[in-house]
C-alpha cells in the first residue's frame, strides 16, 4: 500500500512539473529568439529581456508577444560605444523562418550615453582628442576638454530635429579664450560630423535629449509596424 501511495505521489508530481518545465522552455526559446533579432543592432550588449505575464507556451505557439521589454548594458548602438539602454515593443509577432524575424507595432526606447561615450564618439578620429567631460545639467550641455592638460574646450548641447540627435556647439576655448574663427569652425564640423548614430532601427525617432550628470538621456519612439530581424 505504502509503495502504490508513493508512486502515485511520483505520478502526480510528474504531471505537475511537465506544464511549469514546458512554460520555462518556452520561455527561453522566446528570450533567445528577440535576442537573435536584436544582435546585429546592439552587438557586444549584455541583454535583458523580459516578457509579459500570458504564458509563455501560447506566445510561442501563436507567434504573439503582447509585449517586450529590452534592457542593455555596455551595447554599442551605431558609433556610441558602453551605452545602456530599455526599450519597450508592443505587440510583437514573431514571423518565423531561420532569421528570426518579428513585426513590432511600436516601440520606446531610453538610451543614455555616458561621458565617456561621448568623448569617444566626438574625439573618434583623433582630430578632437578629447581628454574629458564634464556635463553641466542645469545648462543642459556637456564641455569636452581636448589636448594634454585640457588646453582647450568645446561646450556643446544636444538637440533633437527631424527625429534625429545632433549636438550643437555653443562655444569653444583654447586656453581660456575664445578660439579663432577657422579653429572654431573645424571643431564644430568635426563634432556634427561624428555626433549621431548611423542608423536608427525600427523606425525610431529622436523625441527629446537632456543632459543628466551621468550623461545624456535620449528617448526615441516608433508608432508604425516594421520588421526587427538580424538584417535589419
Amino acid at each position: 500500500m505504502r509503495r502504490r501511495t508513493m508512486t502515485v505521489l511520483v505520478c502526480a508530481g510528474v504531471l505537475v512539473a511537465l506544464p511549469a518545465g514546458g512554460e520555462l522552455l518556452a520561455r527561453a526559446e522566446l528570450q533567445h529568439r528577440v535576442r537573435t533579432a536584436m544582435a546585429s543592432r546592439v552587438p557586444d550588449g549584455d541583454l535583458r529581456i523580459g516578457l509579459s505575464s500570458r504564458p509563455a507556451l501560447l506566445q510561442l505557439a501563436d507567434g504573439r508577444l503582447p509585449f517586450v521589454e529590452v534592457d542593455g548594458a555596455h551595447a554599442r548602438i551605431g558609433r556610441i560605444p558602453d551605452a545602456s539602454f530599455h526599450a519597450r515593443l508592443e505587440d510583437v509577432r514573431l514571423t518565423g523562418g531561420g532569421d528570426r524575424r518579428a513585426e513590432v507595432a511600436s516601440a520606446r526606447v531610453t538610451v543614455l550615453i555616458p561621458p565617456s561615450a561621448v568623448a569617444a564618439l566626438t574625439g573618434g578620429s583623433g582630430d578632437l582628442p578629447v581628454t574629458g567631460v564634464r556635463t553641466d545639467p542645469h545648462r543642459d550641455t556637456l564641455t569636452l576638454l581636448f589636448g594634454q592638460g585640457g588646453l582647450g574646450s568645446v561646450t556643446v548641447r544636444p538637440e533633437t530635429a527631424g527625429g534625429r540627435v545632433g549636438m550643437t556647439v555653443t562655444s569653444v576655448e583654447i586656453m581660456g579664450r575664445t578660439a579663432p574663427d577657422a579653429v572654431a569652425r573645424r571643431i564644430r564640423d568635426a563634432v556634427a560630423q561624428r555626433a549621431d548614430p548611423e542608423a536608427y532601427p525600427l523606425g525610431l525617432r529622436a523625441t527629446s535629449a537632456r543632459v543628466e550628470e551621468d550623461g545624456i538621456h535620449v528617448r526615441l519612439r516608433s508608432d508604425g509596424p516594421t520588421t526587427l530581424s538580424r538584417a535589419d
